[in-house]
């Protein structure tokens, strides 16, 4: 039947995956919004992006107090791996947020759609200039994201995987 740390091992990385999988839709629309000019299509990608909301943030909680869990049955608190591990999950996320918050959210609000102001839902408001619109997606940059949420992910992997220190 397994142990109690096969299972808790299990459900840590079956949530890391369900993390990836559920983020892998806000991942491709911020490359394809780069190449979209119709509204309508703009707003129905940053919905859609939108729906895996919450199976991103409770996966990702579930990855991290399974991981938390799995420091304490092993012990593993004296390593350094595992503090720069879960450093690296903060920043990670926290410049997630930002980048959210200054970029995406910013640009539903352009559009005339709920955005998110901090931790606070906010609603629709008079859309502003469609040029406005553009600008915000002429500065987001999909490849930074990419390269700091899979790259960052593939660190803590390996730095799980072979405990470097």
């Amino acid at each position: 039947m397994g142990s109690l740390y096969e299972w808790i091992k299990f459900l840590h990385v079956v949530a890391a995956i369900t993390f990836m999988v559920s983020h892998g839709t806000s991942i491709t629309i911020s490359f394809r919004l780069k190449q979209e000019k119709d509204i309508i299509k703009i707003k129905t990608m940053l919905d859609l992006s939108g729906t895996m909301w919450v199976a991103m943030m409770l996966s990702l909680l579930v990855a991290a107090v399974a991981g938390i869990v799995l420091g304490f049955m092993l012990k593993w608190w004296s390593q350094w791996w595992i503090w720069v591990s879960i450093i690296l999950l903060l920043v990670i996320t926290i410049w997630m947020f930002q980048m959210g918050q200054s970029t995406y959210h910013q640009l539903r609000r352009t559009l005339g759609m709920p955005f998110q102001a901090g931790s606070k839902e906010m609603p629709a408001q008079e859309p502003a200039p469609v040029e406005e619109s553009y600008a915000l997606i002429a500065k987001t940059n999909p490849h930074l994201l990419l390269l700091v949420g899979y790259g960052g992910f593939v660190v803590i992997i390996w730095l799980m995987m072979f405990k470097p220190f």
